[in-house]
């Protein structure tokens, strides 16, 4: 190195800074890329900006050192100053983000606020914002021989509180770093600790040594600077190579997990359109696959079959020995239907004990192919008709079989197997185990029953506004012709049918559930006529009686609703009736006991109806608290007095002996009515005394039937 005594010249301090501002300006160049490609990451921004400023620190101050007139020198010490003051924001946001102690925008606007202040009067003082005035510049010997430029002035307040500041933030700085150690962050927190320490050092270096004692050495500022840059770059590489690290992984999981959501897919797809049990097609694949055969038929004029097979026994099997084993059997009769199905055909699960067979390809004449579907039909039945072995156990269950032949024209798929649906209920009602093609008859019968459950729901919902249903009173009579009671009976008028037997409508109520609170209807009804007859002094006899059905007695809540009803209605339990069938017996006796019990005790009368036509055991007979025994009118219809029935003479004397009154039904004749009067029957019922009437019209009757009787009582000798 040449050197000139009194003069500036580039030496080892001048080359020492123009290599600190190559690095940051490398490191900027470097990290603003990475901060870029990052989606502006803050950190790598800031941390770049902020070597961009220790570049230019580092540069301006070499050139500064170099200077060989004063207005030279004080240019690039507003450069240096104007660097050092944009810093500051950079050095802020830089430090809160390594230290995840982020400061908030109202905060980073004020430092840089103050920042700019800086820049702006460093710009426009005279001798910058370090100095009031500027007396000269001189050349200074640097202790290894190197020569400088210094420059003489009085210091300025400005430059005192930029330099406040300036250790305000490294104490800011180290405050962050050293509740970044505590929470664990050991070494990023170390390598920045060690640069602000570094940089806080050169400062005071500067401020101590240089300025206040006067000696002769060179500002290390932007020196310091340099491990800064340095420790400060590997810290970051090393997040860098650890946040690439946590990409690469997060980029597998991310493929495992893409992976396992395609698997699930596959078998969310597979679940959409398969059974899980049995791996058949289920009713969504199914009707998929009606729809292309009906497209297929109707492309090459052919027909298809829809066959709906439901398992006769399962429900039994199933309630007796567990869902598992009934798991088992279906998922046998799923592969037995795979092995008697013909090629070509689609099966499927409907749910539950319903699986469905699809057949195309058949014969346009409607004759031929119906005659075909029934054969292939008749040979899956037999087929499950064989025993199935579950378990080590042997299970018969059988099935019954609707079948729909469907074309191109009528292939909608709910539409084929709501008519297979129908078809299998015939075979159902049939005794089972059998198989029914579907009819056109059969859509009228259910059209009719349809109709008949919607005008049966909408008059039972409206049952206090809606007259539709009314109550027939049929009397019951002594053999001397003295009123025992009536039988209310209940009629329907539907608004388009007309009127529907009791036979009709009552099975549909109690199918529908229904009949529960129609049931419910009569009893307050009967009550109410009851209660009326008594204010008009009408005489109708000791008692109503009402019919039970079997689904009323097994409710849960059927004693306490007709004692609340009676009770509601001020009529006494005893007169009311209440006639029972055996068949609501056999459906539960230890429970109909109980029940039955429970309203003999509340007051109720109770009837045995249409006895000697179900069980008719004389065992649990005794065991019933009954007052009544009603004689069905099979044994009546027959009765001649030269040619008594047995079993009535049997009914009536068991009656008898369990201290019953015993009451014969539908009597139509006076030779019915002498037969019974000779076996020693205590009550007539029927068409000789009197039809059901209206409740005006039996009153009328009730009138004129005691005027009768009161006549023929005077008139007797």
């Amino acid at each position: 190195m040449v050197e000139a005594a009194g003069h500036a010249v580039f030496g080892y301090y001048t080359a020492a800074l123009v290599a600190t501002a190559c690095i940051a300006v490398t490191s900027s160049i470097q990290f603003l890329i990475i901060g870029l490609r990052q989606q502006r990451d803050r950190l790598y921004l800031s941390y770049a900006m902020l070597c961009l400023s220790i570049a230019s620190l580092s540069f301006s101050n070499a050139l500064f050192g170099l200077s060989s007139d004063q207005a030279h020198a004080v240019q690039m010490l507003r450069v240096m100053c104007t660097s050092a003051a944009v810093s500051f924001p950079f050095f802020f946001t830089f430090v809160g983000t390594y230290t995840r102690r982020a400061l908030g925008a109202k905060t980073l606007l004020t430092i840089t606020a103050i920042a700019v202040a800086f820049a702006a009067y460093n710009q426009f003082s005279p001798g910058t914002m370090f100095y009031s005035h500027i007396s000269g510049m001189q050349s200074a010997e640097l202790p290894w021989g190197e020569w400088i430029t210094k420059i003489n002035g009085v210091p300025s307040p400005v430059g005192w509180t930029f330099h406040l500041l300036t250790y305000l933030a490294f104490a800011w700085a180290l405050l962050m770093t050293a509740l970044q150690f505590r929470r664990g962050e050991r070494l990023p927190a170390t390598l920045l600790g060690l640069c602000l320490l570094t940089q806080f050092a050169a400062l005071l270096w500067g401020d101590i040594v240089i300025d206040l004692m006067g000696m002769p050495y060179p500002y290390l500022d932007a020196f310091s600077f340099l491990p800064f840059v340095l420790l400060m770059g590997l810290s970051m590489a090393s997040q860098l190579h650890q946040r690439t690290l946590q990409l690469e992984r997060t980029t597998r999981h991310l493929r495992e997990e893409a992976a396992t959501r395609e698997q699930a897919e596959l078998s969310l797809r597979h679940l959409a359109y398969h059974d899980p049990l049995t791996g058949l097609p289920n009713r969504r694949s199914v009707m998929d696959m009606m729809a292309e055969m009906a497209a297929e038929a109707r492309r090459h004029r052919g027909a298809c079959a829809a066959m709906v097979i439901d398992l006769d026994n399962f429900k039994t099997i199933n309630d007796a020995l567990g869902h598992h084993v009934g798991d088992r059997l279906l998922e046998a009769v799923a592969d037995r239907l795979l092995g008697a199905v013909p090629p070509g055909s689609a099966l499927g699960r409907l749910g539950g004990d319903e699986f469905v067979v699809v057949i195309g390809q058949l014969s346009a004449e409607e004759s031929d192919a119906a005659s075909h579907i029934e054969a292939v039909a008749q040979q899956i039945r037999m087929r499950l008709a064989a025993p199935v072995s579950v378990d080590s156990r042997v299970l018969a269950v059988g099935a019954s079989v609707g079948v729909a032949l469907f074309g191109g024209r009528d292939g909608e798929p709910n539409d084929v197997i709501r008519r297979a649906d129908i078809a299998l209920y015939r075979a159902k009602a049939a005794g089972r185990n059998a198989v029914r093609l579907f009819e056109p008859d059969m859509q009228v019968a259910a059209d009719e029953r349809l109709e008949l459950e919607r005008g049966l729901r909408a008059a039972v919902e409206h049952l206090d506004d809606d007259h539709s249903f009314q109550l027939h009173f049929q009397p019951q009579v002594r053999m001397n012709g003295q009123l025992m009671g009536a039988e209310a009976l209940l009629r329907w008028r539907h608004p388009t049918l007309g009127d529907v037997s009791p036979e009709v409508f009552i099975p549909i109520a109690e199918e529908t559930g229904l009949i529960h609170n129609l049931g419910a209807w009569v009893v307050r009804q009967t009550c109410e006529h009851i209660r009326n007859w008594d204010a008009q002094r009408v005489d109708f006899g000791e008692h109503l009686a009402v019919n039970v059905s079997p689904w009323q007695l097994s409710h849960p809540g059927f004693v306490d609703s007709m004692e609340r009803v009676v009770r509601e209605a001020g009529v006494q339990p005893g007169r009311i009736t209440l006639e029972l069938t055996e068949s609501a017996l056999l459906q539960g006796f230890e429970s109909a006991l109980q029940t039955m019990y429970a309203l003999a005790g509340i007051g109720f009368r109770l009837a045995l109806d249409d006895f000697g036509t179900g069980y008719s055991s004389l065992a649990y007979l005794s065991q019933l608290p009954l007052h009544e025994l009603k004689i069905d009118r099979s044994f009546i219809c027959g009765l001649r007095p030269e040619a008594p029935s047995p079993l009535a003479s049997f009914i009536v004397d068991v009656g008898h002996r369990l201290g019953m009154t015993t009451i014969a039904e539908g009597v139509e004749s006076e030779s019915q009515r002498a037969t019974l009067a000779a076996l020693g029957c205590d009550g007539l019922q029927g068409y000789l005394i009197c039809p059901p009437l209206r409740h005006d019209a039996f009153a009328d009757w009730l009138e004129n039937h005691e005027r009768t009787r009161q006549t023929a009582a005077r008139q007797a000798p």
